[in-house]
């Protein structure tokens, strides 16, 4: 009975961790009770980009899988595709507690936390401050006010994939059932992470695994235990390998378009004589952290926070505006979005900052946890802000860019400071655990806090004594400021930085001052304290995080929903109901979803567009190459007047969706095709590579007769062409040669890259129905696979309880 009782009040504890995990998160978004939605600019962005297939989704019920709607034509593999069979959207959502995306990623990042420290062997009221320590990180809350739900989706998976670890080769019970059940937590929170579809989080994570995987195989040399770990690796690897086969269809169709986007080989080749491969070194380190900036982790606006932080009416910024003429109403709307950030990153929207509090906790298990398993974790932190540093640190960054897989495919190099996030705040829990449960001497615990704090408050005391003497407290962009402004905005600089370390001092001071108490009276009352210490840890993070996520950020749902309102020369445009495609000048071509939304785009949004599109826009589009405008047919130009209002012309010189061409103008390599596009006329010639010349017959091609598009889908168009003779069509659509198949009155036909980005087709003679249609079997072949891993999941799952529950009996 006794037992028994015990049990039900240790699943009480569990519940009660829940209903705290769901209440912080509803009372931090209390909007949403409203009714109202976090206004993310990037999540804008996604409307912008998917508004196309979105709509074919709801008309059809199926997916589109390519839009038109920017670039010209892209796969939508990363915008919006829904794969089927899959049951884990299903489990996904109920994790969430079926709250609104992405209130509830939030409720998430505590839970999955929660049960990494669980895994650990942490009890669970400890395990409850590890989870409010990582779940209220201030970069989890920057990125889902900025729109990042993928990356923070896949972030919030990231430690229920390393508890699944921990549990498969940290188990004692060597139970079949209890090793099945290992299998199914591996294949369970690998796929659900798999599923968030962030495969820079998942690359991050990868080093996380084999860290620890590394330190498992020496342990197990050491205890000659390899028997074990071998079936525990053989285990966890089978599980990965379900987990890519329930979400085959998202990792399939991303690692078959990724060979040719940005990120992939380019067929150009470049003045030294080689192929590009991956991202341009700088582009891809553009957003390096700097060295000194890396003590915002501990000290909130150590430079300056945001690059556009909010000031009050008591700055010197404020009464400087005030003070050389401008208005007070325009003074508050500037003040509003001030940019007090002053690192060496051209923008950011907020530090990591990982909390005073937890910062302590990590430097006190430096000095007590015994076991190895720390270093893995201090070498993870080490490793992530050496990489965080990108060109700060080109020594080690540079070889990994050129030699390490897959490493050059991502950019913002900040962003593996994830991992740091993981690290320490598991770490300091350790220490937390050894120092409230170890038998350790206590004038060992209180020489640790000593250190410990002694460490930290005088990094701290450092900062505040020769701050003013290391940093001029200017930032990149200062110099188009006038002197006035510049001055009062470095006060204001200054005090932000002074206040946030005196800030941190309180926190651990507070805290050093409580462990040294609790040591003192051998640790008595140790539930009280680890409430207290969980109070703490809420005010140090959530009053800080509430800088960048706050009621502010919440609006009507109408305006999340419908985020672009249509403006005169949309409607202008929108009259002509044929297909066609829009230039607007008014926009930066790579930041255009806006144009997206309402029509199709040359321009577009997306960070991993077709390569061979990219070469284009900066060979012949941001040149403004007429004659590649027009082979993209864009028959409507936006632009401005002198004063700056908008106008909108039709282009009568666009080459409509397709149309006959009169010769063929053979090239020798990928170089010569994008350059011949500088002088042929697309009208009446097209560039091919020579590699297709044996299947063109060019022998009796005229460009007599007619071709016109009948009917228009994302995912099919269909043409009639009356040809006199045999002709060569070239049709203003972006070739992309895994998935469109081409058809001649219902035969397959071949199709050939032309004008190095369209499509071309040799035509028969006579009338003909032509039809191209997108049919990638990786998406549809996962289909298949999919429902099996799901069905797999469900039964290896059921199994697990039942003789999990019956070997207890």
């Amino acid at each position: 009975m006794n037992k028994l009782l015990n049990n039900i009040k240790f699943d009480i504890t569990h519940v009660f961790a829940v209903i705290l995990f769901a209440f912080i998160t509803v009372f931090y978004c209390f909007p949403i009770l409203n009714g109202e939605k976090i206004n993310q600019s990037d999540y804008k962005q996604f409307l912008g980009m998917s508004q196309e297939i979105i709509d074919y989704r709801e008309k059809t019920g199926n997916e589109a899988l390519w839009t038109n709607s920017m670039f010209g034509g892209m796969p939508a593999y990363q915008i919006s595709v829904h794969y089927p069979n899959n049951i884990l959207i299903h489990i996904d959502k109920f994790l969430q507690l079926y709250l609104p995306r992405p209130v509830g990623i939030m409720f998430l990042y505590f839970l999955g936390f929660y049960i990494f420290m669980l895994s650990l062997k942490i009890k669970p009221d400890i395990s409850l401050l590890g989870a409010l320590a990582f779940g209220l990180s201030s970069y989890l809350f920057i990125i889902l006010e900025a729109g990042h739900n993928t990356k923070a989706h896949a972030i919030a998976y990231v430690a229920p994939c390393v508890a699944s670890m921990v549990y498969c080769f940290n188990q004692q019970k060597t139970d079949r059932w209890y090793t099945l059940g290992g299998f199914f937590f591996a294949f369970l929170a690998l796929g659900l992470h798999l599923r968030a579809n962030h495969l820079q989080i998942t690359y991050y994570l990868l080093f996380i695994l084999f860290a620890l995987w590394i330190y498992y195989l020496f342990s197990a040399f050491s205890k000659s235990r390899i028997n074990r770990f071998i079936k525990s690796t053989l285990i966890f690897f089978v599980a990965g390998l379900m987990a890519i086969s329930i979400n085959l269809g998202n990792i399939w169709s991303t690692y078959e378009y990724s060979k040719y986007t940005i990120r992939g080989d380019s067929e150009l080749i470049q003045d030294s004589g080689n192929m590009k491969s991956g991202l341009d070194k700088e582009y891809a380190t553009a957003w390096s952290y700097g060295k000194i900036e890396t003590f915002n982790l501990l000290f909130p606006n150590f430079v300056g926070g945001s690059s556009h932080a909010q000031l009050s009416e008591d700055s010197n910024l404020y009464q400087a505006l005030r003070s050389n003429g401008v208005s007070a109403k325009n003074s508050r709307q500037f003040i509003q979005s001030a940019p007090t950030y002053f690192g060496p990153q051209s923008f950011t929207s907020g530090p990591v900052y990982m909390g005073a509090v937890i910062w302590l906790l990590f430097f006190i298990s430096l000095f007590i946890v015994r076991k190895r398993i720390k270093w893995v974790f201090v070498s993870l932190v080490l490793f992530s802000f050496i990489l965080a540093w990108g060109k700060y640190f080109p020594l080690v960054t540079n070889f990994l860019l050129d030699y390490f897989p897959l490493y050059n495919k991502f950019r913002t190099v900040s962003m593996i400071l994830v991992i740091a996030e993981f690290a320490v705040p598991t770490l300091g829990i350790l220490g937390l655990h050894y120092f409230i449960n170890s038998n350790e001497d206590k004038v060992l615990k209180k020489r640790a806090v000593l250190f410990a704090s002694g460490i930290l408050l005088s990094i701290s005391i450092f900062f505040l004594v020769f701050g003013n003497l290391l940093f001029d407290f200017k930032g990149m962009g200062d110099s188009q400021y006038p002197s006035w402004f510049l001055n009062a905005l470095i006060e204001d600089r200054q005090h932000l930085f002074k206040m946030d370390i005196y800030r941190s001092l309180f926190f651990i001071s507070v805290v050093s001052l409580l462990l040294f108490y609790m040591t003192h009276n051998n640790l008595e009352g140790k539930r009280g304290f680890i409430y207290v210490l969980g109070f703490i840890i809420i005010a140090d993070m959530w009053f800080v995080n509430k800088r960048y996520l706050n009621a502010d950020d919440f609006v009507d749902t109408t305006k999340v929903d419908q985020p672009f309102k249509p403006q005169f020369y949309d409607n202008t445009i929108k009259k002509d109901t044929s297909v066609y495609r829009v230039y607007n000048l008014n926009e930066r071509i790579d930041a255009g979803a806006r144009t997206s939304y309402f029509h199709h785009s040359i321009g577009g949004y997306h960070g991993a567009k077709l390569g061979k599109y990219q070469d284009v826009i900066n060979q012949h589009i941001s040149k403004g190459n007429f004659d590649v405008i027009n082979m993209l047919n864009a028959k409507y130009i936006i632009f401005s007047d002198g004063q700056g209002n908008p106008i909108v012309q039709e282009n009568t010189s666009a080459l409509g969706n397709v149309w006959f061409v009169d010769s063929i103008h053979w090239v020798n390599s990928a170089n010569e095709e994008i350059e011949s596009l500088n002088f042929i006329n697309p009208d009446n010639t097209v560039a091919i590579n020579r590699k297709h010349e044996s299947d063109i017959n060019t022998s009796s091609l005229s460009s007599t007769g007619s071709i016109n598009l009948n009917s228009y889908a994302p995912n099919k168009l269909v043409y009639n062409s009356s040809a006199t003779s045999r002709a060569f069509a070239v049709f203003s659509e972006i070739f992309y040669p895994k998935g469109w198949e081409a058809y001649i009155d219902g035969e397959k036909v071949k199709h050939f890259s032309v004008n190095y980005i369209l499509r071309g087709l040799v035509v028969p003679e006579g009338n003909h129905e032509i039809v191209f249609e997108f049919k990638p079997k990786s998406f549809f072949v996962s289909a298949k696979i999919a429902f099996f891993a799901s069905f797999l999941l469900v039964i290896v799952g059921l199994m697990t309880f039942v003789g999990v529950f019956v070997s207890k009996k």
